[in-house]
């Protein structure tokens, strides 16, 4: 039983970063995490929303982005800019010390590896505790390049304090990959049998004849059905327009439905390929341009369309409206050196 009502879980843990940027690369290149989302400016120039919410500085701002590593942890890290931010970094030994550890199959094994990573200072040599409760534990601290302190560590079963308490502390069993979600290249590769023929959708059909379609994504899955059940708004979107787009996979053949932020242009409708700033096309832009038409789905609507891609001269323009109804997009240019497809969704006729 939890002293907690409902407590399930640790959720995620959370660390501010002096350079955001560089903490992410040096989890996801170097650790092996997977980047889930970034959010920011987290700020209130005019309130004290920050001071109320966070305790802090009522003009401090922060940028965060959220990592998975391994099959239960969550990783958040924040980057703040305060008037009164103190950038001291804690000893283990003072208030607020902390260090984070990663469970490891061989400590050794991967202090060699982290020796060649630029920045990584490893703290004397591995050692293995020979007496008391955790006999037989072998471990090692790191700091990052940043400066955040780390441990690896290696628990064998069998531990001694497990002899005097029914208390076991959590034993890793799966591997690191183990629990990550197959790419859409992975998926379609083991399709084994022939593709179901995708259903032709009629322009302006009711929604409740929309194909049954994949998204392994539940917070898409979540978006999706509200959208669909209270006429195209998303509590966690609030104003800033959605719209869904169903493509048919290149090589399955499965149709996959993907909430979209858009943008409503003179009548146009302009989605961008930003991927989250990511340095890959998104699959759904791939699968759209691939197989020349989609299904768009709009509050009241749903038609056919075939993608235009937008002159580069208008790029700058559509840019700039998008950033301002969604803040985010002002990022997204920013963080690859990707030419970002801009693409318009242009309705079409279907056969009856």
């Amino acid at each position: 039983m939890s002293a907690l009502p409902g407590a399930r879980a640790v959720h995620h843990i959370a660390y501010t970063v002096p350079d955001l940027e560089q903490a992410v690369g040096f989890f996801v290149d170097v650790l092996g995490a997977e980047l889930a989302y970034r959010l920011g400016p987290v700020e209130d120039p005019e309130g004290d929303w920050m001071t109320r919410k966070l305790g802090v500085h009522p003009r401090a701002s922060a940028h965060i982005a959220m990592l998975r590593l391994g099959p239960v942890t969550n990783l958040e890290l924040f980057e703040y800019t305060a008037p009164d931010q103190d950038r001291g970094r804690p000893r283990n030994s003072d208030w607020g010390g902390h260090h984070f550890a990663l469970y490891v199959d061989d400590v050794d094994k991967a202090v060699e590896y982290l020796r060649d990573v630029p920045g990584v200072t490893i703290l004397g040599e591995p050692e293995t505790i020979t007496e008391g409760p955790i006999a037989g534990d072998r471990w090692v601290y790191f700091t990052t390049p940043w400066g955040l302190h780390m441990e690896l560590i290696n628990m064998p079963e069998g531990m001694p304090y497990e002899e005097t308490t029914t208390t076991r502390l959590y034993h890793p069993v799966e591997r690191w990959d183990d629990h990550r979600p197959k790419t859409e290249s992975e998926l379609e590769s083991a399709t084994e049998s022939a593709p179901e023929k995708p259903r032709e959708v009629a322009p302006d059909a009711a929604p409740e004849s929309v194909p049954e379609t994949v998204n392994s994504n539940p917070f898409n899955r979540r978006v999706i059905e509200e959208f669909r059940a209270n006429g195209g708004r998303v509590a966690d979107f609030g104003d800033v327009p959605l719209l869904l787009l169903t493509t048919t996979g290149r090589r399955s053949g499965r149709t996959r439905t993907t909430p979209l932020v858009h943008l409503d242009h003179e009548g146009r409708h302009i989605v961008f390929a930003a991927n989250g700033g990511a340095d890959g096309d998104p699959a759904w832009y791939r699968n759209l341009m691939a197989s020349g038409t989609a299904t768009v789905e709009l509050p009241g609507r749903r038609f056919t369309a075939r993608p235009v891609p937008v002159p580069a001269g208008e790029h700058e323009e559509l840019w700039r409206r998008q950033a301002a109804q969604d803040p985010n997009f002002a990022q997204f240019r920013d963080r690859t050196d990707r030419e970002i497809p801009v693409v318009e969704l242009v309705p079409v006729e279907v056969a009856r």
